[in-house]
């Protein structure tokens, strides 16, 4: 019973928020102007602010913990060669294909690790899930981009194919550069290696700024949930979706527990593998016109099916005094 209700007392924080949006778009009381406007302010600057204080404290000459990012790259890895062999065996419509390659690898991390990681672990949780976002925003941005261009090539049979992933992956790489995200990432890096102690009014500005970004960023994603889009290809979604919130947790959880990790790393890295389908997976898809419907509708239907699969993946890691 402490299990459990460690569980929920850590997981139903952010669900709770997360309902709170949907019902709150649900009942018209937010238009579509202010969700871009509140969305963008999250991502340009609070966001980025939170990050950066939680990143900055960190003592990275004893806690920076480079064998997890190596850990982590290497999971995505392999998951993406699996999926590719698997799902072109498997989807035979190429640009269903295309979307669940994605979604195996690619989680919305962001929005739920660092909110999590401080229910679980407080400010031990916190550092570690800061210091892996922008690995994790390298890493899902430039495998993605990979991805769908190839697809989009082969649905266009473009010519300059070879010419266009080059001008795509030359922008994604301009466009991680000037992220906000990384940008505060890196700066609270650099201040961290630097051992510079910032101004107390400064730290406290920047953390009374920051303490807004997560509870925002969940409410603003409750306001995205459409479920009664899944009118279509509700078979297919749901599969897509179990790749994301139970098959890829079942298969690299124990690998991270048989690599050593515990506690807040583990929490990192399991979250990392366990959260719902990326909000920025769809933004991309519609891009390149690969089935947004159906990238949309994944999306939807993981983050509501997460709230049971995030609970039971804690509660058995907490059960088994991995966590």
């Amino acid at each position: 019973m402490d299990v459990l209700r460690f569980s929920f007392n850590a997981v139903s924080p952010l669900f709770f928020v997360i309902f709170l949006g949907w019902f709150i778009r649900r009942r018209g009381l937010v238009h579509e102007n202010e969700i871009s406007f509140l969305n963008t302010l999250c991502f340009k600057y609070l966001l980025p602010v939170y990050i950066f204080s939680s990143v900055q404290n960190v003592d990275l000459s004893h806690e920076f913990n480079m064998r997890m990012f190596v850990v982590f790259f290497a999971d995505i890895t392999i998951i993406l060669l699996l999926s590719m062999v698997i799902f072109r065996i498997a989807i035979k419509d190429e640009e269903k294909r295309c979307i669940y390659i994605v979604n195996s690898y690619r989680s919305n991390n962001l929005i739920y690790a660092l909110p999590l990681a401080v229910n679980l672990f407080g400010e031990a949780g916190l550092k570690s899930a800061a210091m892996l976002v922008p690995f994790t925003i390298i890493s899902f941005n430039l495998y993605s981009v990979i991805v769908m261009v190839h697809y989009a090539g082969k649905r266009d049979k473009t010519k300059n194919k070879d010419a266009a992933a080059k001008d795509e992956l030359k922008k994604t790489l301009m466009e991680i550069i000037k992220n906000p995200l990384i940008i505060g990432s890196f700066t609270g890096v650099l201040i961290g290696l630097s051992g510079l102690k910032l101004p107390v009014f400064f730290t406290k500005g920047l953390n009374s700024i920051g303490i807004m970004a997560s509870p925002l960023s969940l409410l603003m994603l409750g306001t995205q949930i459409d479920l009664s889009s899944l009118k279509t290809d509700v078979k297919h979604s749901v599969f897509s979706c179990l790749v994301r919130l139970v098959i890829c947790p079942l298969l690299t959880t124990p690998a991270f527990i048989m690599l050593g990790f515990r506690g807040p790393d583990l929490s990192t890295l399991a979250i990392a593998s366990a959260a719902p389908c990326a909000i920025a997976t769809f933004i991309m898809s519609r891009n390149y016109r690969i089935a947004p419907q159906f990238a949309a509708q994944t999306v939807y239907l993981s983050t509501a099916l997460s709230m049971i699969t995030i609970f039971i993946l804690i509660s058995v890691l907490r059960a088994l005094n991995f966590m």
